[in-house]
């Protein structure tokens, strides 16, 4: 079964709304994230705040990006995913982190694949621990259930939607042994960190 989808990438993360921005040697880190999609998606949007719509519009332009605003990222990752679901110009749905530099295509491609015979395709570290972002989702499975559930939060959601895949963190070391795509970086150390490891991975 063939599904168009749209890769979204986050990049309103609190209130630093440039977050994503910040540079991994010399170059902002959403750039990895936006290497990291599939040639197969079909529309690609940045999700990011108000004021850092035209930075992520540059950075986003050679890759035919397209930004939207949203709000900041929130307790429940419900707020942030919502209007990512009523904007998206495809059924199929990839979420990606714009602060997980080390994600590969082999990750996203995984789960923009699952999504083609399942509602969504969602990481899970532990039996209580789902990993909403990255994930990939079936827009017209989950549209329905958040206008009927305006309050639910988004492990709610979830459950009230059928055939979803919850993916083991075993399953996915076949893609990324150390699971180092959910790495998130939120400071220069951070940054230091992944950089050394992405040359590392370069040199392999």
């Amino acid at each position: 079964m063939t599904l168009t989808y749209t890769a979204a990438i986050m990049a309103n993360m609190g209130h630093n709304s440039l977050k994503g921005m910040m540079k991994i040697d010399g170059r902002p880190m959403i750039e990895y994230v936006l290497d990291a999609v599939p040639e197969e998606a079909e529309d690609i949007v940045i999700m990011c705040m108000e004021e850092g719509v035209e930075e992520y519009e540059d950075v986003g332009q050679p890759y035919g990006a397209r930004t939207l605003v949203g709000p900041h990222e929130s307790m429940d990752v419900r707020s942030q995913l919502e209007p990512v679901f009523q904007n998206s110009k495809s059924d199929g749905l990839l979420v990606l982190r714009c602060d997980t530099p080390l994600i590969n295509r082999n990750v996203t491609t995984f789960l923009a694949e699952i999504i083609t015979k399942f509602s969504a395709g969602i990481p899970r570290l532990g039996i209580d621990r789902p990993e909403f972002i990255p994930a990939s989702y079936r827009v017209s499975s989950f549209l329905p259930v958040m206008s009927e559930n305006p309050s639910l939060p988004m492990s709610e959601v979830v459950r009230k939607v059928r055939n979803i895949l919850y993916i083991s963190a075993e399953s996915m070391r076949v893609f990324d042994p150390k699971l180092r795509f959910l790495q998130r970086v939120n400071n220069s150390a951070d940054a230091s960190k992944a950089a050394s490891i992405l040359r590392s991975m370069r040199e392999e």
